[in-house]
């Protein structure tokens, strides 16, 4: 007997997604049509507040700048200066280094850009830009070109833009026209590098280095901000290389949200202050521009989050409002775009072709484009005076994300900036409760670990293949870490020694991975049928989204959805190639699972005597926690993918509910509870299919293995066992939270809460920054109780996070067991226990489980101190 095409069945009973919305999708019925978003919010409205305006304090231009310059102000309109832009040029004027932290659309561009025109058409000096994206370095090189384009050609300084957009023949052709300024990527600098020897435009222009400006200097965390210090050393060596003067630098760093910037600025730039300079960089906090009003608003958690944001989304364009709407993930950005289904909408992310980005904020500055979809790519800098509204589908991680996409609307005018928290996510439902944290002032601070050693080691192979390093001069641009680590590189034989100094053969610069993220291969999505190069994603995006079979929707440049099938993923050749097909509701989401091991012991294995009674003594302890340091593997296996399905339609969203997201068609209210009934997307899966070779994507880097011995994982069993009897006892329900004790082994749940109670405490004691380093439990086969956890670095080579963990775990023991009893929740929350990104989905957590071992940790190191321990 054949077996039936269960597929076709299920999709027989599906109906295409409806037409656009057209109705309010996200608050209940009205009698009258809603005039003001508090009003179509209804009921949904959680917390609103607004932010009044503030008044401009505006100093007069200084009239001993160039006046070709003061008249090409005037040209923009440009009569005045606010108080923080005087104070920048007057910095820079003075050949200080800075960093100004003024609010986002506070005019930092106009603050520093004057100075080092002036410096450029007197002194002849030559500036680096340098802009984390290649929308920001578009959009500041537009903005820069307006106002040089105003002054006499014969004086006028040129400015020109270098980004891995540009071919590298049309880079030597505008390096020919001796730029002034060059608006650049950090990836870009760090390959040209290599290059500077045989570039005689490009020697002239390192000689002539003054000005080095680094906009959005808090996106630095990590990885990145590693990277780029060390970059920086390299950049020194070659301006004194080429016959400049590195200690002339002045470094100008642009910051709005930053809790430590002094501190970033001076690791970055490498100033240190002396008998003749002890302020080396001045820090320029207070703004003085003019800013419009500003109301927040945050809705009750959503279960049905894209509707409800493009329900938003739609109401605000239908009152004539313009906006931005941030998403999370490329996904939901197009599933947000492709539901409103408007022309006037585009989707923006960092797939998409350089022509397409700039098409698009051109079609909105046009008017064309009412509003942007975007994700973290349009994030940071870019000013779009243009837009009114910034709409948040969920909480983006941090303060500081949070207030960069906020800062992207209502920028010249009264706006409005809507967060819909996610209902399903624990940190979403914690920023609900507190919504006063979206106005409060403070922000995250930015951490990375420059002293890492595989950091020294792949800047110095840079280093030593572009130029050469001077031995005697090692200490100088690169710190004492980088000696011994080249006498280390020089024993294995990667770096030679020459008359010159250290050298090195090949393209070492490869090998760094800027950024930090766990794959530098790029796959390009081409179309079967034009062969048109459609977008580009990194690979391991891509075994998740253009797999073999997988479905595919993108904006074409009239603001269509379209949907493309992959009809091959070719890694060798890194190509993706895609058949468009006929719209359907259809979409597939891949599986994916991640693997931790160790393979290589760093260090003798550390034991952590666990003093869980107060009445046993250190030296008959028999508990403890096992640490090993170890440089490991970490593998995503995407091994296939569900084929799905989904419509808009009118359902009933009341979770206690048999109809909870089960089509109701033409019901007003839901036939079984009786609650009114909401349009909302309705999804089901249809099939689960395997990959005969699953793809791979893996990296290697630092962890730490945390095992508890089996006279610990004894005592945490029976402190479970306790704590159930104690529950059940009572005759009450049990308390939310704790019904984990039942569904999951009590070692994995103290093991994963305890891991996550550390992680909480990595800024306040080792100061490393959370996003660089993640914690993930594997039960050992063959065991059914040993739960081994593992603090991992999350980039390829490391980042020296998880050898911060291994040092420091005592001290985070500490300072995580006040956290947790600092917070007032009962089982466990956002602020004490849940972690953004956890790869266990943030499921077997505990607050109580967790501090048990917490506070084990701190009394046996207090016993061990006590005694004369170490």
């Amino acid at each position: 007997m054949n077996t039936p095409n269960y597929n076709a069945l299920l999709q027989s009973l599906w109906t295409p997604p409806t037409t656009p919305i057209t109705e309010n999708s996200h608050s209940n019925h009205h009698l009258t049509e809603p005039t003001d978003i508090t009003e179509f919010l209804g009921e949904e409205l959680l917390w609103q507040q607004t932010i009044p305006a503030t008044e401009p304090d505006l100093k007069n231009i200084p009239q001993d700048l160039p006046k070709q310059l003061i008249t090409a102000l005037q040209s923009l309109g440009i009569n005045q200066l606010y108080s923080h832009q005087l104070k920048t040029l007057r910095a820079i004027r003075q050949g200080k280094s800075l960093i100004l932290t003024s609010p986002t659309a506070s005019g930092k561009t106009l603050s520093t850009y004057p100075a080092i025109i002036e410096g450029c058409i007197n002194e002849e000096h030559r500036a680096l830009a340098f802009y984390g994206l290649r929308a920001l370095a578009l959009d500041q090189c537009h903005k820069i070109s307006q106002l040089l384009s105003s002054i006499p050609t014969k004086s006028r300084p040129v400015m020109a833009m270098l980004t891995g957009d540009v071919k590298s023949e049309k880079r030597e052709q505008i390096l020919k026209s001796e730029p002034h300024i060059l608006g650049v990527t950090p990836e870009l600098i760090h390959f040209q590098l290599k290059q500077t020897w045989k570039s005689a435009p490009w020697a002239n222009f390192y000689q002539r280095l003054r000005y080095i400006l680094i906009d959005e200097a808090h996106t630095l965390a990590g990885s990145y901000g590693a990277n780029m210090t060390w970059l920086m050393r390299r950049i020194k060596l070659a301006v004194d290389h080429y016959g400049g003067d590195s200690q002339k630098l002045q470094f100008i760093f642009l910051s709005a949200t930053c809790g430590n910037p002094k501190q970033l600025a001076l690791k970055i730039s490498g100033l240190k202050p002396t008998k003749l300079n002890p302020k080396p960089l001045i820090w320029i906090r207070k703004s003085g521009a003019a800013s419009p009003p500003r109301q927040v608003i945050v809705t009750q958690p959503s279960y049905n989050l894209t509707a409800d944001t493009a329900g938003i989304i739609h109401f605000l364009h239908h009152q004539g409002k313009s906006g931005i709407a941030f998403c999370n993930s490329r996904r939901s950005v197009r599933e947000v775009t492709e539901l409103l289904k408007s022309h006037q909408v585009a989707a923006f992310y960092s797939g998409i072709t350089s022509e397409r980005r700039a098409e698009v904020v051109n079609q909105l500055q046009s008017g064309i484009i009412k509003w942007i979809i975007a994700t973290e790519a349009l994030e940071a800098g870019i000013d779009l005076p243009e837009l009114e509204c910034c709409v948040l589908r969920g909480w983006p991680g941090s303060k500081m994300a949070y207030q960069q996409r906020s800062g992207r609307a209502g920028r010249s005018q009264p706006g409005i900036t809507l967060l819909l928290p996610n209902a399903l996510n624990p940190i979403d439902c914690y920023v609900a409760e507190h919504p006063e944290m979206l106005v409060s002032g403070e922000v995250e601070e930015v951490f990375f670990n420059d002293q890492y050693p595989i950091f020294a080691a792949k800047h110095l192979m840079c280093a030593a293949a572009e130029t050469g390093i001077p031995t005697h001069k090692i200490k100088h641009y690169f710190g004492t870490t980088a000696f011994d680590v080249a006498k280390l590189l020089l024993a294995q034989g990667h770096l030679n020694k020459g008359r010159n100094g250290l050298w090195a053969k090949g393209y070492p610069h490869k090998d760094v991975n800027f950024r930090g993220g766990l794959s530098q291969t790029t796959i390009k999505l081409v179309d079967a049928t034009s062969g048109e190069e459609l977008e580009e994603i990194s690979a391991d995006i891509a075994h998740r989204e253009v797999h073999p079979q997988a479905i595919y929707k993108r904006q074409d440049a009239h603001g269509q959805m379209l949907t493309y099938q992959c009809i091959s993923l070719d890694l060798n050749s890194k190509r993706a190639i895609l058949k468009q097909i006929a719209d359907s509701p259809l979409f597939t989401v891949a599986g994916t699972e991640s693997q931790t091991s160790s393979l290589t012991v760093l260090t003798d294995p550390v034991k952590l005597p666990l003093l869980f009674s107060p009445n046993c003594e250190i030296d008959n302890c028999q508990e403890y926690l096992t640490l090993e340091l170890s440089f490991g593997e970490v593998k995503h296996i995407t091994s296939g993918y569900n084929l799905m399905t989904q419509i808009y339609e009118q359902t009933c969203l009341n979770k206690r509910c048999l109809n909870y997201k089960e089509p109701l068609p033409q019901h007003q209210r839901c036939p079984l509870c009786h609650k009114l009934t909401r349009k909302a997307v309705i999804v089901k899966t249809l099939s689960e299919e395997k990959f005969e070779q699953p793809f791979l994507t893996q990296f290697s880097a630092p962890m730490v293995k945390v095992t508890m011995n089996s006279s610990a994982r004894e005592y945490i069993q029976q402190f479970a066992k306790t704590t159930r009897t104690r529950l059940t006892r009572s005759g009450e329900p049990i308390p939310p939270g704790y019904q984990q004790l039942w569904e999951y082994s009590s070692i994995l749940i103290a093991i994963h809460s305890f891991g996550h109670q550390i992680m909480r405490a990595l800024q306040l004691v080792a100061r490393v920054d959370p996003k660089q380093v993640n914690f993930t439990v594997v039960q050992e086969i063959g065991e059914n109780h040993n739960y081994t956890g593992y603090f991992y670095d999350t980039s390829d080579g490391g980042n020296g996070a998880a050898e911060a963990v291994f040092k420091h775990l005592p001290n985070l023991a500490d300072a995580a067991g006040v956290i947790a009893r600092d917070c007032h929740c009962d089982t466990g929350c956002a602020k004490c226990l849940i972690q953004h990104g956890c790869p266990d989905g943030n499921t077997a957590l505990l607050k109580q489980m967790g501090l048990v071992l917490l506070d084990a940790i701190t009394s046996g190191r207090s016993e061990t101190i006590a005694s004369g321990g170490a």
